[in-house]
């Protein structure tokens, strides 16, 4: 573990890089094989019949597909915690916690398959000699307490630490592989020497092509190995090399056995009676066992201490895996920080796995192996579904990020995973109800969790960060909360006109301002500079005098608050975005200095990313000035979701600067019905205003939209506010402003506004659909 101060008396908490390439692929094989081969084989053979090899090849592709995504996050970020990180990173704290909560019981439910399938193997060698003295059923019976003793065992190993996890799994893997080269080499000689060797293929698909996807669903937690293995990624002494190596080595490694086994053991294995695959089903967790009974000497025997040696892996792996994503979910402050806790001499989540294997256990003494096996795997499916999605969200949400590995085909390979993790996660309501029943209890639990503690820690940690706060109160809190970031380079003037311009929004809704004043601190500070407070202390005295001149010339049915804060922190983005949360903002103000040069940034760095990253209604204001005159600019497109939006801005600007108001809209050249009065009214309804609201209404044929509505902007060199909304949303578009808006920003002299919703495509395309039905 590596402490890096990050504040006053306070570390950054980091883990000790002790992994290498070979450990990573270990610790996917050891985990893979243990809970696809050893434990789930009979119940999958059930459901799919001999296209058992279909099941498998089906699995192995959607695998490969998600490997994509794991390969891209897991080299670029590397972190503790794995899925759950990187979906908080691209879907928010909340769909974060949702992902970190389900993945725990993810890897610990697995935990307890593998721990039932153990005690299966070790009272099976137990029987055989004579030796079993435990209960045969019950909470007390040699199946449980066996899987107990080891759950309790490998807690200890990975309490002590990862290097001593890593060499343990490492031996047990080697030893299983040499186990299933055995099983393999004997039957590929009895199939070889048998005149029909595929005569227990027939009929290949008792189930139909539905029994093929039910036992991919169901048998899908064999292929988890990827998120157990990024968890380490931490760990790795060179994660872009270490991971992209293990990920994809164990992958191929554990996808051709699969494949392989899955012809052999119904191929070589004979029956009495009945169809092979039906016996093979009866068997459940000992199939493979019974299999090898039919043609391998000392098969059975050899074959189930292969079932040890694998399960003895896989139980490693997760108690690894379930540890680290609790260890995330608490240094976060999602879950109960104090299992973020790193052991003084050992340098792991001592407490982290403490708690880890109290919950495997537990499952272990109440649940029987196949409900926790399907809840696992619909789990894992579902985990995989929201991490694709999250990725695609990354990729466009931070177009700047150097990424390790980049996807081919990108973004349609993580699309076709996620459509296909869907008809997986539907699949598995007629596999086994009881999985979807156990997910959605947990998750009920993790709701409670994060409304009464993790939201509580979150405002606590922000509440840290605020050095200087001031309320002016007149009415109750209620209307629409406006947010209004204070730059430290903008003037006296510019800020009376935009606070004057918050002014008549917040008095149109109702509502309040919260003015914020965000300061960059150096890791090793905590604390800003007396000269830096002093001027905040300042501009808040101006603001508090201003909106008490407002509140006294306007009704009193129309008073605003305003609440000023001034925070520091590690990045200004950042903060701001916890303001938002935390303040339950409806509406983001920003101020914009002017157009960047810089390659692939439109509005500023800064700017770029809030417009990427929050989804409240949000005005950009350039150059803020005393408005006298309005320019409202249209272009022709009727069904833009922003534009009612803009019309309640437009209001609230008249009620206030009673400026004079102009509506200008460009079309087609071509455009047969420019001086109809019923495109006119069209232009009108689309923002809720009347022909009495403006003085001129004017409907310009152009090929250049651009060139138009700057002509017109441009002309007369007066006090003038040009409003323009954001282009309605797409999919995967990076800055949502769209192209016109931001070009009129960029060459319009006057003040501009632009405006843009806070809804997203879908909510966007119901709201255009919903007015075209009325």
């Amino acid at each position: 573990m590596s402490k890096q101060p990050i504040a006053s008396g306070q570390y950054e908490v980091k883990m000790a890089k002790t992994l290498g390439p070979f450990s990573i692929v270990f610790i996917g094989i050891g985990s893979l094989l243990g809970g696809g081969i050893f434990s789930l084989l009979g119940p999958t053979i059930a459901l799919v019949g001999p296209g058992l090899f279909l099941s498998m090849i089906l699995g192995a592709f959607v695998a490969f597909l998600n490997l994509q995504m794991y390969v891209a996050l897991g080299t670029t970020f590397p972190e503790a915690g794995g899925g759950y990180l990187w979906v908080r990173k691209g879907l928010g704290n909340f769909q974060g916690f949702l992902s970190g909560w389900l993945s725990w019981f993810a890897h610990a439910a697995a935990c307890g398959v593998y721990a039932l399938s153990f005690g299966y193997y070790a009272v099976w060698i137990l029987n055989m000699f004579n030796m079993n003295f435990f209960e045969t059923s019950g909470f007390f019976s040699g199946e449980k307490m066996a899987a107990i003793v080891m759950v309790i065992f490998f807690g200890y190993i990975n309490w002590r630490g990862a290097k001593t996890t890593g060499s343990i799994g490492n031996y047990i893997t080697v030893a299983l592989l040499a186990v299933l080269a055995a099983y393999a080499y004997f039957g590929i000689k009895v199939m070889s020497l048998s005149p029909h060797p595929f005569a227990n293929f027939q009929p290949l698909l008792p189930s139909g092509l539905f029994g093929i996807i039910a036992a991919a669903s169901f048998y899908y937690i064999a292929f988890e190995g990827s998120e157990i293995q990024v968890q380490a990624g931490e760990e790795t002494k060179n994660p872009v090399r270490d991971i992209k190596i293990g990920l994809f080595t164990s992958w191929a490694v554990v996808s051709s056995i699969y494949i392989l086994l899955s012809v052999i053991i119904i191929g070589a294995t004979s029956s009495t009676g009945g169809p092979v695959w039906q016996m093979l089903g009866s068997f459940k967790e000992g199939a493979i066992v019974e299999s090898a009974r039919a043609f391998m000497p000392f098969g059975a025997i050899i074959l189930a201490m292969g079932g040890l040696f694998a399960n003895l892996a896989a139980l490693n792996t997760t108690i690894f895996s379930s540890s680290h994503v609790v260890f995330a979910l608490a240094r976060d402050k999602n879950f109960w920080s104090h299992l973020s806790k790193i052991h003084k001499t050992n340098f792991t989540p001592h407490f982290a796995v403490i708690i880890s294997v109290v919950l495997i256990c537990a499952m272990v003494m109440t649940l029987p192996l196949f409900d926790v096996a399907s809840a696992a795997s619909l789990l894992f499916v579902l985990l995989f579904m929201q991490l694709n999605v999250a990725g695609i969200v990354i990729h466009f949400k931070y177009p700047k990020t150097k990424w390790a590995y980049k996807i081919p085909l990108f973004p349609f390979i993580p699309i076709l995973a996620t459509v296909i993790y869907f008809l997986l996660a539907l699949t598995m309501l007629n596999v086994n109800p009881v999985a979807w029943i156990v997910t959605i209890f947990w998750s009920l639990i993790g709701l409670i969790n994060y409304f009464s503690y993790a939201k509580n820690q979150s405002r606590e940690t922000f509440e840290n960060e605020i050095v200087y706060e001031e309320a002016v109160r007149v009415v109750p809190k209620t209307g629409r909360r406006i947010l209004m970031p204070v730059s430290s380079t903008i003037s006296i003037e510019e800020l009376k006109n935009l606070s004057t311009l918050a002014f008549a929004i917040a008095s149109k809704y109702h509502g309040e301002i919260i003015a914020v004043t965000v300061h960059t601190i150096p890791r090793p500070l905590s604390l800003v500079d007396g000269a830096t407070m002093t001027r905040d202390q300042h501009v808040f005295e101006h603001l508090k005098q201003w909106v008490q001149e407002y509140n006294r010339a306007t009704p009193r049915e129309k008073d605003i608050n305003l609440h000023s804060l001034a925070m520091v922190g590690r990045d200004t983005v950042d903060s701001l975005l916890e303001v938002i949360k935390m303040e339950e903002c409806d509406m983001l103000l920003l101020t914009w200095g002017g157009y960047s040069a810089t390659k692939g940034v439109v509005f500023g760095s800064k700017i770029d990313r809030i417009l990427r990253e929050t989804n409240i209604d949000l005005l950009l204001v350039k150059n803020p000035q005393n408005i006298k005159s309005v320019l409202l600019a249209k272009e022709l497109h009727l069904g833009n979701p922003y534009l009612s939006l803009t019309g309640e801005i437009l209001d609230a600007i008249k009620t206030t600067f009673q400026p004079k108001m102009k509506l200008i809209s460009v079309v087609p050249p071509n455009q047969k019905d420019t001086g109809s009065g019923d495109l006119t009214e069209r232009l009108l309804t689309t923002i809720g205003r009347q022909r009495s609201d403006f003085e001129e209404i004017k409907i310009v044929p152009a090929k250049s939209i651009i060139m138009a509505i700057v002509k017109e902007a441009n002309f007369q060199k007066e006090e003038k506010l040009v409003i323009i909304s954001a282009s309605g949303p797409h999919i995967l578009r990076e800055i949502r402003m769209g192209a016109i808006p931001e070009l009129l920003a960029k060459h319009v002299d006057a003040s501009v506004m632009i405006v843009r919703g806070h809804q997203g495509l879908v909510e966007a395309k119901w709201e255009t659909f919903l007015r075209k039905l009325s």
